[in-house]
């Protein structure tokens, strides 16, 4: 009985740690685009990626040796996420916040509470870890429930045609299904426990994840309320924290001091920097939406290009073709993402797929 609290502690704890500063606010964005049935376009892809992640490596074993063979795309990939959720919060705390709640100095306050706190979180022993994926698990419910109270009803169309829904679904499905490779929370899920019943639980539970986000569909500029700006507060921590964490424990091959995510914090502080740039919250979602394209377009491609069985060793001919495919989609799903015609984003996903042959694979 103790093994399986402590399997779907470690489940509870890989849905956590995957709602981040996305399963946060991108369905807000896709619901209010197409009400129930954006819901669906990042809920089906999202809970059907994470679990298989785990149930296709199927031991804990496997998962030591895929973290073994590409600690450097998982480093990345961690300390984009990271510097991710800095600027997003910058974003939040300048756009967000309700102007009553607003002060100068929130763009930077909020970003730097969260890194302060996660990186303490971080050290926390491992035998919390289970606890405190139940706990936010927990803290979701109570959102919803609060929310409810004064909810907005959502239907099933939005802003946007529902033709937009069909163009858009290759960009998001592509990189929901295949990012959970690289992510170091879901290794140390896989690591830790035994059969299938971690990750169907770590699906369950990201399912139930995204419905807080649901519950706040509405939110937009100056629309935060206290309970869900401390949600985003709370879970964006407990991210940051986990990453942290396994940066510094679950690649010592790297050799590197992984501590204090010197990287994330660099790219977070030029990218903050920039949004001084950004006057209004229209800008500020479309900045949002474009670094979404490094987890539906480069990591995707990344891991299709050489974290395969079978893919070649990286080479020089083999990055320039990378970078020129990269180039080429990303130019495809801003226009297709932000601009229209949607059916555009689509031709960058599928370009993606081709990311074997353009690289040379054997």
């Amino acid at each position: 009985m103790t093994q399986l609290f402590r399997t779907i502690g470690w489940g509870f704890y890989g849905a956590a740690s995957w709602t981040w500063c996305i399963g946060l606010f991108l369905p807000t964005i896709l619901m209010q685009w197409f009400g129930w049935n954006g819901f669906l376009l990042i809920a089906i892809p999202n809970v059907i990626g994470a679990t298989l992640m785990g149930l296709l490596l199927g031991s804990p074993s496997a998962s030591r040796r895929f973290c073994s063979r590409h600690p450097h795309a998982i480093k990345w990939f961690v300390t984009i996420t990271i510097a991710f959720h800095l600027v997003f919060l910058s974003m939040v705390a300048t756009w967000i916040f309700p102007a009553a709640m607003r002060s100068p100095w929130d763009w930077v306050l909020f970003p730097l509470t969260a890194l302060v706190l996660g990186q303490l979180l971080s050290l926390a022993p491992r035998s919390w870890w289970p606890l405190l994926g139940t706990i936010a698990l927990a803290c979701g419910g109570v959102v919803v429930a609060m929310n409810c109270e004064n909810a907005h009803p959502a239907g099933w169309s939005g802003t946007r045609p529902p033709i937009d829904l069909l163009w858009l679904a290759p960009i998001f499905s592509i990189g929901f299904l295949l990012c959970p490779w690289l992510d170091a929370p879901f290794h140390r899920v896989r690591q830790e426990t035994e059969g299938p019943l971690g990750f169907l639980v770590l699906g369950i539970g990201f399912l139930c994840m995204l419905l807080v986000t649901a519950s706040y569909w509405w939110l937009g500029e100056g629309l935060g309320t206290p309970l869900v700006l401390a949600w985003i507060f709370g879970q964006a921590t407990f991210t940051i924290a986990a990453n942290i964490r396994e940066l510094r424990d679950l690649l010592p091959s790297l050799k590197t001091p992984a501590d204090f995510p010197a990287e994330a914090i660099a790219i977070a502080v030029v990218c903050i920097a920039g949004l001084f740039f950004v006057e209004t919250w229209a800008e500020g979602k479309d900045l949002y939406l474009r670094w979404l394209a490094v987890y539906g377009l480069f990591f995707p491609a990344v891991l299709l290009a050489w974290c395969l069985r079978r893919s070649p060793r990286i080479t020089i001919d083999g990055v320039a073709r990378l970078i020129i495919l990269l180039a080429v989609t990303s130019v495809l799903g801003d226009i297709g993402l932000i601009n229209g015609p949607a059916w555009i984003a689509a031709v960058a996903a599928i370009l993606i797929l081709f990311t074997p042959r353009v690289v040379g694979r054997t």
